[in-house]
């Protein structure tokens, strides 16, 4: 999966905040990335093949193929990373470096904006955006949520923000967790106890709580949520409980879900939409 994440507006500053693992990996990606968007928009042959992995609707080709400035901030990223990689493994040499030179001395000019644009994310990632509308402050809370848990910076401190932001998303995701199960365990049962026309109650509670996370999860991932989750091996494990896996931001929006849970046509919209997704309603 080709991804970059952006940290700061300034490629070297956030070539830095990186951590070890990602300093190498994430620069050939990028390098990777770019040689096939002159691929797919020149008649050069730059120095890596054309990938059939990175698909012209991956999120990060296509915000680099989006405008020359945006293309350019991944070059110089990529360029950064690969000093960065130098620096901290005591390397002279990087052999991206020649694709890197290649791909600095024959910049396209396809690009029909020059100026940089919003980032375009991933369908696993964007509903951080909805709530995080700035780039590099959604950008952070991903990489402290997802992508940088226990890892190393060698010869550099880690970023003065990380401590910072992983309080708040632990703050934030005991919170709407304890919400959310107040919601499901405690005021909905009650809310409809003796409501005959609902068509989700089991008198089981456990069950009970069960189908509202149904519909919540369901809604909240626009298919079956078991299905979608095992598309994300890397993030999450079909043998935990997905309420101790979810992200706060996450569990922000299934609070969200549950509180349309009180208005009995929405619940009712919401429960046939969950049984389209696994096929148990026309």
């Amino acid at each position: 999966m080709v991804n970059f994440f952006y940290l700061d507006k300034n490629p070297n500053k956030c070539a830095k905040y990186y951590c070890d693992k990602h300093v190498n990996k994430i620069a050939i990606e990028i390098l990777q990335l770019q040689c096939n968007i002159i691929h797919n928009n020149t008649n050069l042959k730059p120095p890596y093949k054309k990938c059939k992995n990175i698909s012209l609707e991956l999120a990060p080709y296509k915000w680099a193929n989006k405008s020359k400035s945006n293309y350019l901030y991944l070059l110089n990223l990529a360029d950064s990373l690969l000093q960065e990689y130098k620096f901290r493994y005591d390397k002279e040499t990087h052999k991206s470096e020649i694709a890197l030179n290649w791909l600095k001395n024959n910049i396209p000019n396809h690009f029909k904006l020059k100026n940089r644009t919003k980032l375009i994310y991933t369908k696993n990632i964007n509903l951080f955006n909805k709530y995080i509308k700035d780039d590099i402050k959604c950008s952070r809370f991903i990489y402290v949520v997802y992508k940088c848990k226990k890892d190393k910076w060698t010869k550099r401190d880690k970023p003065e923000w990380i401590s910072t932001y992983y309080k708040i998303v632990e703050k934030e995701r005991l919170k709407y967790k304890d919400k959310l199960l107040e919601n499901v365990k405690i005021k909905l049962p009650k809310y409809y106890k003796n409501n005959k026309n609902i068509k989700v109650k089991i008198f089981h509670s456990y069950l009970r709580m069960k189908s509202y996370l149904r519909i919540i999860y369901d809604n909240m991932f626009g298919m079956k949520w078991l299905t979608y989750i095992k598309q994300y091996k890397n993030i999450y494990d079909v043998k935990i409980s997905l309420i101790d896996q979810l992200s706060f931001i996450h569990l922000m929006e299934c609070y969200k879900i549950s509180l349309k849970l009180f208005n009995i046509n929405k619940l009712n919209k919401l429960n046939n939409n969950s049984l389209k997704f696994r096929n148990k309603l026309k």
